[in-house]
């Protein structure tokens, strides 16, 4: 199992992809697409409209920082996290089929045994009549 993640597999959406609006599932376009585009502001103008360009560029500024810790987090931290999450699951689940294993075994065993005991009485009958065992 690889250790690194494959960028160039699109089926997988990264937290660097930019989702194309209409289809966000699916969509995705190049940040390259979007660098020239101009940043949306409300239709006032003077210092509001100054305001919320800089709000944009700070909301911007923010999410490169976010997704810096997250990738930062998921390779570290949150990496062991997952792993201690999908070992206890794995563990839960280990404990589950033994269980049900151990059950199944224990319901065929009652009807062996049942045979084993069954043919033990009348071998041991026999032998004690003097006559040989019937066989079953």
């Amino acid at each position: 199992m690889p250790e690194e993640h494959d960028i160039h597999d699109a089926s997988i959406p990264l937290l660097t992809d930019t989702l194309v609006l209409g289809n966000p599932l699916r969509a995705r376009a190049s940040a390259a697409v979007f660098a020239g585009a101009p940043v949306v502001t409300s239709a006032a103008s003077g210092p509001a409209a100054a305001e919320d360009g800089l709000l944009a560029h700070d909301a911007d500024a923010l999410v490169e920082r976010l997704r810096g810790r997250c990738l930062t987090w998921l390779t570290g931290d949150g990496r062991n996290v997952i792993e201690a999450r999908c070992n206890a699951a794995l563990q839960e689940h280990t404990h589950w089929l033994v269980g049900h294993v151990s059950r199944e075994i224990g319901l065929a065993l009652e009807t062996e045994l049942k045979g084993w005991v069954r043919d033990a009485v009348r071998e041991e009958l026999a032998a004690r009549a003097g006559h040989p065992p019937a066989q079953s």
